[in-house]
Order: structure tokens, then sequence, then C-alpha cells
């Protein structure tokens, strides 16, 4: 039996929710996902995985951003 509680090391962009077992309704913080990469089912607040995503996301455009030069006052 596989621990639900620990992540995969795949990343979050492979979850997918899916349905939750009966007792998995009294932790009704958490999500059930499972990695389609390596197949692991996995519970985690759907909150964490929002957020996890939104940063990588941000981090993903900064990375991208082309780079423009400074508008300063210093002419020549």
């Amino acid at each position: 039996m596989h621990n639900l509680f620990s992540a995969c090391p795949c990343g979050i962009d492979h979850l997918k929710r899916t349905h939750r077992s009966t007792w998995m309704r009294m932790l009704p913080w958490l999500r059930l996902y499972r990695c389609d990469n390596c197949g692991k089912h996995q519970l985690h607040s759907e909150r964490e995985i929002d957020v996890a995503k939104a940063k990588r996301e941000a981090q993903a455009r900064v990375a991208t951003k082309p780079r423009t030069r400074a508008t300063g006052s210093l002419k020549r």
C-alpha cells in the first residue's frame, strides 16, 4: 500500500483530479489527484495545488519576458 500523503517526484504538471473514496471525505480540505506520468494517487489541498501552479506560471512569465533597456536620464 502506498502513502497517499506523499507527493511523487513528477511535479504538478501531471496531476489530474479524480474521485475520492468515501473515507477520504472525512478530510474535506483534501482532494485526490492522480499523476498521469507515474500513476500515483495522492491527496493535496486544492489551494496548495492552485498556488503552486500560479507560482510556476509566474516564474515562467518572468523567465520568458524580454529584457528592455532602462530609460534613464543619461544622454550622450
